[in-house]
């Protein structure tokens, strides 16, 4: 697996606070969507709450 370096920007009670995480994926696709689970289950973030800008193979 390889290791993604994800940068966006999320967006709860109107302000928008940008993000910068490292996760281990098979693709670029899966980086994005290991991105999208871990803001929801951990912050209870929804997907249309999250932008991501760029996705970077590290």
């Amino acid at each position: 697996m390889a290791k993604y370096l994800v940068n966006g920007t999320t967006s709860t009670g109107g302000v928008a606070r940008p993000f910068e995480k490292q996760v281990e994926a098979i693709s670029e696709k899966l980086a994005r969507e290991t991105t999208y689970s871990l803001f929801g289950s951990n912050a209870g973030i929804k997907r249309s709450a999250i932008k991501i800008a760029s996705v970077e193979k590290i």
